[in-house]
């Protein structure tokens, strides 16, 4: 992932509205999003080159997902290999099977282990976002409202694409009347080809013969506790989200 957009309980019939595109290089492959745990029933697509996953989502509406992060100069893609794969995070974190269990997994993430990485956990009740890099670990506990995290810090005031969704945002979690409304307009988001500056990375959906937007993902946590997964395997842009949320039940 490289784009999550967050509305934590912004709006009272939907405390989790979380949509997200994964930006990769093209050709690797990956597949769509299956079952892959049980007691709670845990869904998540799967990295085929390095295994793990960028997104998972349980049954009882916790969610846990990570964004590469870009650390220096140098940018994000300068990777070591001999580190251990992020995509084994979000299904760590969800075995901790609470929100005191999440905090525990994510306070005790090794920074030196994996190429630096964000790793945000939600649930109805907490959100936390863990920036792991060569500076260390930091863990940051969200307040209520509408949040942004792409390859910098979680609601980072800087960069020109994280400002721009931020407004788009807040004008989303403002205008929706109802969850699904707000899913959709969020959903919406994601399909955005254009980039606020020269860097056509920038871009929310990135348009790009070697490297892109590959897929994208959505997720409304009801306050019934009725989970929501949609999943475009795909450019969001492109290819109609689908609704997944079977493979929970």
């Amino acid at each position: 992932m490289c784009t999550i957009l967050l509305a934590w309980r912004c709006l009272a019939d939907a405390p989790v509205a979380l949509v997200a595109n994964r930006d990769e290089l093209v050709d690797r492959p990956s597949s769509p999003p299956a079952r892959v745990a049980s007691d709670p029933a845990v869904a998540a697509g799967t990295d085929l080159l390095a295994g793990g996953t960028w997104l998972a989502v349980a049954a009882d509406g916790r969610v846990a997902a990570v964004t590469n992060r870009r650390s220096g100069a140098g940018g994000e893609l300068g990777r070591d290999p001999t580190r251990r794969s992020r995509g084994e995070l979000p299904m760590a974190v969800l075995g901790g099977a609470s929100d005191e269990g999440a905090r525990r997994v994510l306070s005790g993430l090794d920074p030196a282990a994996y190429n630096p990485v964000n790793l945000l956990y939600v649930s109805p009740t907490a959100a936390l976002v863990a920036h792991a890099s060569g500076a260390g670990l930091r863990l940051v506990a969200l307040d209520p409202g509408p949040h942004v995290l792409t390859v910098h810090d979680v609601d980072d005031p800087r960069p020109a694409k994280d400002i721009a969704l931020a407004a788009r945002l807040r004008a989303a979690v403002a205008s929706a009347g109802s969850g699904t409304a707000l899913l959709a307009a969020m959903e919406e988001m994601l399909r955005d080809p254009g980039a606020p500056g020269a860097d056509p990375l920038d871009a929310v959906c990135i348009h790009g013969d070697r490297y892109g937007t590959v897929s994208a993902s959505s997720v409304l946590v009801a306050a019934s506790g009725r989970v929501t997964y949609r999943h475009a395997q795909g450019r969001p842009c492109t290819t109609p989200f689908e609704d997944v949320s079977a493979l929970l039940g």
